[in-house]
């Protein structure tokens, strides 16, 4: 448990950064020339490289440090950030795709990163059964909180600093830095050897059905939610909201998200993990369909709930995948259902990007809160059985 003071702390520098870095940047691909077709495609890029990144993160985790891959992955981001500190070039700018930048603000459904899978195992090495909704709780309110403040920094620096793009991203190479120089004061978590006789398991065998149930139920869940959340400070910019409003709207989603998550370990114990699961994720996909029927700032309003809605399962569904999956399999297991969630993710992006920018705007939305809820559907469908007997399978 000493571990876990650490790992906020790093989360919560995460998190600050990450607040406002998940919008700015398709704002910033805008600022500096890119169509709404190319943000498009620099997300699909971007999800692709991120994806292999979080198979690789995965795989090392589990057979090699989970403590010297998240180092590794965590450093990723500067290389972007000073990029786009030192050059508005097109195709320079393009290639910082390939360092695995998330595109999912909180609630987005494709993951963190390749930071994700490490994070999440390493706390499930750290922490008892009984004790995982709670703390992976506690972890999200710091995100959250953080995440508020940062988006909440963005938006005063959005309205009173002309050129608030380079502050902003050098206030975030910093926080970036500092996190990984709280990384090296972890304790890595141990490896178990093998017998001189037991050959080597790569693919997770032990937990191979439970992957795949895991990442079909994710992957169309992604691949409607991929359609807006990672353009949706695009669609805000283009019904007259100015980046400030932007900012403050995904501060409130922030709010939602950390409203949520103090309610998940009720809502638990009120309907169960798989029931809780369903239904919250159910609504975080409805609410979607509604928002190109309101004016700019009740969809903002509207957006702001259905991530507090989508983000109130999050707790629940990392202690329970976490309880599903074999101990010695699962940052492998959490990177296999990430790729699962990343590439629908990233090709439904591009295909949103068409889709706004030839103004079909109520079939974007329409399409994501349909799609999105096979997610929910499925995962009460294939784990219903576990909803009375608590987290581990």
């Amino acid at each position: 448990m000493r571990q876990i003071p650490i790992l906020g702390t790093i989360r919560g520098l995460r998190s600050f950064y990450f607040g406002y870095i998940s919008f700015l940047v398709p704002l910033f691909l805008k600022h500096i020339g890119y169509s709404d077709i190319e943000v498009g495609v620099y997300a699909l890029v971007a999800t692709i490289a991120s994806a292999a990144l979080v198979l690789v993160s995965g795989f090392m985790g589990d057979l090699y440090s989970k403590k010297k891959t998240l180092i590794i992955m965590s450093g990723l981001p500067a290389f972007i950030f000073v990029i786009f500190l030192l050059t508005h070039n097109f195709a320079i700018t393009f290639i910082t795709a390939i360092f695995g930048i998330s595109f999912s603000a909180i609630g987005g459904g494709a993951g963190g990163g390749p930071v994700a899978p490490i994070m999440t195992a390493f706390v499930a090495d750290k922490v008892s059964s009984s004790k995982r909704t709670r703390i992976y709780s506690l972890l999200m309110i710091v995100s959250i909180v953080s995440a508020i403040a940062g988006s909440f920094v963005s938006s005063v620096f959005e309205k009173y600093i002309s050129d608030f793009y380079t502050y902003l991203f050098l206030l975030a190479l910093l926080l970036n830095l500092s996190s990984i120089a709280l990384t090296f004061m972890l304790e890595d978590t141990k490896i178990r050897k093998r017998e001189k006789d037991e050959k080597r398991q790569v693919i997770p065998k032990k937990s191979g059905k439970n992957i795949l149930k895991i990442g079909l139920s994710g992957a169309l869940g992604s691949a409607g939610l991929g359609v807006i959340t990672p353009i949706i400070s695009l669609w805000f910019l283009e019904i007259g909201l100015q980046p400030y409003i932007i900012s403050i709207i995904f501060t409130a989603s922030y709010v939602a998200a950390g409203v949520g998550v103090i309610f998940s370990l009720s809502m638990e114990h009120i309907f169960g993990s798989i029931y809780a699961i369903g239904i919250f994720r159910t609504l975080g996909s409805v609410l979607f369909i509604v928002m190109p029927f309101v004016p700019p700032l009740v969809a903002g309003g509207v957006y702001a709930l259905r991530t507090g809605f989508y983000q109130l399962a999050l707790p629940i569904r990392q202690s329970f995948q976490m309880g599903l999956l074999n101990a010695e399999e699962r940052a492998r297991g959490n990177s296999l259902t990430g790729i699962a969630r990343r590439l629908p993710y990233g090709v439904s992006t591009t295909f949103g990007s068409f889709l706004l920018s030839a103004g079909s705007i109520i079939f974007m939305f329409t399409f994501a809160g349909i799609v999105s809820l096979f997610d929910p559907i499925l995962y009460v469908f294939f784990f219903r059985k576990y909803n009375n007997k608590g987290k581990d399978a």
